[in-house]
């Protein structure tokens, strides 16, 4: 898809949702609308840190509305059993009784069907489900669980201008399998020295995940630094400085803790990019800057 830095207005996906709806109709013509226009190409991006509470949900939702504004096509898929990116754009995690991303990955099944719109154009999710706590033992039970992710997403890929994946904090087959099917990442973290260590341990994953399926292309776009409150204490002031500096992984910028818009805008089932257009605080910036830095978008 042409980039543009056109914002799209709030509303339905190529049109209002009909009344009475069935299933069957809500998939054929999300399936309609995502083979419109198909993108040339597709960057798959794992937002990760095996550390939790560091703002990996909170910024791939937002990143994705950065992205959106640029008039890119956006997957954003759960990955986490919590389900909390999938709540919070208003979308109902499928039931006990519905197709869910497990059977999806486990059975290599068709993964359009759980796609779902959402009121911003351009941003879809793949919604998690509570059967994927035990994936991880699923995956186990296959022989083949490290490529699953990979065919889910392979099958994806031709609808996209980017797939963000939203991990789990934890390091497991499930969350490798899914580093397995993308192309780069990029690690959250805040301002802890145990945050630090998650980020010694998720590049070591990342090495050893890259080695057991064999490749050398992986690209760690680099960290954002989130829950970011200022002024800080000396000894969060260190560890602030050396993650600016970090020897390894760039820091793409930072994400602001208790940003008021924030909550506001993921109560109404949007990205920060998209609610409140002419508030003078713009958290959104932090996104956008995001989003050029790490090379996803062209900068304005």
């Amino acid at each position: 898809m042409t980039e543009t830095t056109a914002a799209p207005t709030i509303g339905a996906q190529g049109g209002e949702k009909p009344p009475e709806e069935t299933e069957q109709e809500r998939r054929e013509r999300v399936r309609a609308i995502l083979e419109q226009n198909k993108p040339d190409e597709c960057r798959v991006v794992a937002m990760c840190n095996q550390k939790g509470g560091v703002g990996k949900t909170t910024t791939t939702i937002n990143l994705g509305g950065s992205l959106a504004e640029h008039g890119r096509r956006v997957l954003l898929l759960d990955g986490d059993p919590q389900t909390n990116l999938t709540d919070a754009f208003r979308i109902k995690p499928p039931g006990p009784n519905d197709l869910t991303q497990a059977q999806v990955v486990i059975d290599a099944l068709d993964p359009i069907p759980l796609i779902r719109e959402t009121k911003v154009p351009g941003i879809f999710v793949l919604p998690a489900s509570l059967d994927m706590a035990g994936l991880s033992s699923d995956l186990r039970d296959t022989g083949t669980g490290l490529t699953l992710y990979r065919t889910m997403i392979d099958k994806l890929r031709e609808f996209f201008d980017d797939i963000l994946v939203d991990q789990r904090p934890a390091l497991d087959l499930d969350t490798d399998s899914q580093l397995a099917g993308t192309d780069a990442a990029i690690i959250m973290t805040d301002v802890d020295e145990w945050a630090m260590k998650g980020l010694t341990r998720q590049l070591a994953q990342h090495k050893k995940v890259m080695a057991r399926v064999q490749r050398d292309d992986y690209d760690v776009l680099g960290l954002v630094i989130g829950r970011v409150q200022k002024p800080m204490g000396n000894f969060d002031a260190e560890v602030y400085k050396l993650l600016q500096n970090h020897p390894r992984v760039r820091c793409l910028g930072e994400v602001p803790i208790r940003a008021a818009d924030l909550k506001e805008a993921r109560n109404k089932g949007l990205p920060v990019t998209h609610y409140n257009k002419t508030a003078r605080s713009d958290t959104a910036g932090f996104f956008r800057g995001i989003a050029s830095n790490a090379g996803l978008v062209k900068a304005a």
